[in-house]
């Protein structure tokens, strides 16, 4: 799943910092646990989320973004988009549905998760990008992950961007394992993926050669 959410960040991201050149311009909050690591009937539930600053004045990412992750979807091989792009209205913003499926191989393990994405704008100053798991299909240690969703916030504000990164997941107990050991050690994994997924997403963007123009 780490690989999963360093391609969904790289999609998000990549407007408000395709100009930067120092990682001294990002700042992130310390992670932490919006729903609280659960382990109920053998199912593990935990929601982890994180928010950074990115110092830019520049007005037209949130624009530029939305555009790009329309292109993403429909220039990437690694999606089979099933339905849309179909317009949605969020309150007063405008958007984009799509069910696709999103393919990707990680330690070994290969994963399908079909999803249904969501992705609203006011054109100006704010962003969301939510994608939610309706079927996953995944070989080997994978096959635990029974749910997934993933949200995303991008809001400007004066002469910075500020970013709500979420992430639930949803990871059945196989029958062998322990419940007093199984529930802190997904509660570990999840953070330890998620925060190298982070850093590991930054650096990404911070060494494009576009961030230097």
């Amino acid at each position: 799943m780490k690989r999963y959410l360093i391609l969904s960040w790289a999609l998000v991201l990549v407007a408000s910092t395709r100009l930067l050149g120092s990682p001294s311009q990002w700042e992130c909050e310390p992670i932490s646990w919006d729903q609280t690591p659960e382990l109920t009937d053998g199912l593990f539930t935990a929601t982890i989320q994180t928010r950074c600053s990115v110092l830019d004045d520049r007005p037209e990412g949130i624009a530029w973004l939305y555009e790009k992750l329309q292109e993403e979807y429909k220039k990437s091989e690694k999606y089979r988009i099933h339905e849309g792009p179909s317009p949605i209205q969020k309150g007063s913003h405008q958007g984009l549905f799509y069910d696709l499926t999103d393919k990707v191989s990680e330690d070994g393990n290969d994963l399908a998760i079909r999803q249904k994405v969501e992705l609203w704008t006011d054109g100006k100053k704010e962003l969301t990008y939510h994608t939610t798991s309706r079927e996953i299909q995944a070989t080997g240690t994978a096959a635990y992950l029974k749910h997934v969703w993933f949200r995303t916030q991008v809001a400007r504000e004066q002469d910075h961007y500020k970013v709500l990164l979420q992430n639930h997941v949803e990871i059945e107990k196989p029958w062998f394992a322990l419940s007093f050991l199984f529930k802190p050690m997904s509660a570990s994994i999840t953070q330890d993926k998620f925060e190298i997924a982070r850093d590991r997403l930054i650096q990404h963007l911070l060494s494009q050669p576009q961030l230097n123009h």
